[in-house]
């Protein structure tokens, strides 16, 4: 019999994970707050934080995401709504946008 319940559990690791609106716009929303001066920047650091970790997995994905915050805002505040962080085979991690159609 069985008894090690991760006997199923792929060891692959996932190549891309794609950041969805929904953490997008809560993402957006912190950043108004601080604009605003509603929030201080160590609060809206702990929330940012938070809704990354609600949002992603895997944790080297994670650590990239909250490593990088600042560079995930710049594709955000530039109007791209579909970001991914991307892995590869020699486990380089970044983000991909898609270009904005005009």
């Amino acid at each position: 019999m069985i008894t090690n319940p991760e006997w199923l559990k792929s060891e692959e690791r996932p190549y891309f994970h794609q950041i969805s609106l929904a953490c997008i716009s809560k993402l957006v929303e912190c950043m108004a707050k601080l604009d605003k001066g509603e929030i201080a920047a160590d609060t809206s650091f702990k929330m940012e934080k938070q809704i990354l970790t609600d949002e992603i997995d895997d944790p080297e994905f994670l650590t990239f995401a909250i490593a990088n915050v600042s560079e995930l805002f710049s594709c955000i505040v530039t109007g791209h709504t579909t970001i991914r962080i991307h892995r590869n085979d020699a486990d380089e991690i970044w983000f991909d946008i898609d270009e904005i159609q005009k």
